[in-house]
């Protein structure tokens, strides 16, 4: 009778069987993972900030420390693997943050006036700064003029982010047009309360928060003071004390502007007219583009 050949053991070690699944198997472990050191780390975050201020890279430096992990805007459409189909009112959308705490222990929010992400619902912007974490870092820029423009050059070329050159070409190539200026001016005017608005509701509530500008984090700044801002945000959320031990040297690059910062005065020339926005709009309050 011939012999039969002992099978092969279904274990990582026998690439034949391992590669088909390997890519799921690393999902699974992670998600795993996830549900464990969340467990491990009471803590629970929120970044809540307008567009164009940043909140992309600072969610990238949160995340090179060691017992972060923050989820960056579930509920934003048109973000890959968004959550946001499935939020429609304030019981889904309890139920949905009850399933990101079970994943991770922060996320980042982008919002604005109007309501947006939750288009026609405000109160449920309202619900997740005031009640879904357990601290809140508020994100803004204090030049709006250029958060503003920058908003705008990102609608209209649908750059947001700079990932490699093939995004800086796109952006340079652009055929732009004039921008609004009397949405411009509504707009600024919008930005100032909306941001007043917020900071009163959390004191009312006694929401534990903490303010930070783009303008500390990725301007013109020393690597030592930025580390100091980053080391202050960390002991805010985690409450020990920041070990620069624990974070991962790609926080340094992003926050070199070098290599994140999307617009600058060449991208803002390439719109027409934009030195009439810069005439009519600059000023000390609100920033200037150029200066």
């Amino acid at each position: 009778m011939k012999r039969k050949k002992p099978l092969k053991p279904m274990n990582d070690d026998n690439p034949a069987h391992s590669r088909p699944f390997a890519g799921t198997i690393r999902r699974y472990r992670r998600a795993l993972g996830r549900r464990f050191n969340a467990r491990l780390r009471p803590y629970r975050f929120l970044i809540y900030a307008g567009g164009r201020s940043g909140s992309n890279s600072l969610v990238k430096i949160l995340n090179c420390y060691a017992g972060i992990d923050c989820a960056d805007e579930p509920f934003n459409a048109d973000h890959h693997g968004n959550v946001r189909d499935r939020v429609t009112d304030l019981p889904s959308l309890r139920r949905e943050i009850a399933r990101l705490w079970r994943l991770y222990n922060g996320f980042k929010h982008v919002w604005h006036v109007s309501g947006w992400p939750f288009d026609g619902q405000p109160l449920l912007n309202d619900y997740i700064v005031t009640q879904a974490a357990a601290t809140v870092i508020l994100l803004h820029r204090k030049n709006l003029l250029q958060r503003i423009v920058s908003g705008d050059i990102g609608y209209q070329s649908q750059v947001w982010h700079v990932e490699d050159d093939g995004d800086r070409s796109k952006l340079l190539n652009h055929p732009f047009r004039p921008l609004d200026r009397t949405t411009i001016r509504e707009r600024l005017g919008e930005e100032r309360r909306a941001f007043t608005d917020v900071q009163r509701r959390l004191d009312q509530l006694r929401v534990p928060y903490k303010t930070v500008s783009y303008e500390e984090l990725f301007s013109g700044a020393s690597e030592k003071q930025k580390l100091s801002i980053i080391g202050e945000l960390i002991a805010f959320i985690t409450k020990v004390p920041f070990q620069r031990q624990r974070l991962g040297d790609r926080a340094l690059q992003v926050m070199d502007p070098a290599h994140t910062r999307l617009n600058s005065a060449q991208t803002y020339e390439l719109v027409p007219q934009i030195h009439e926005v810069e005439e009519e709009f600059g000023c000390e309050e609100t920033g200037y583009l150029f200066r």
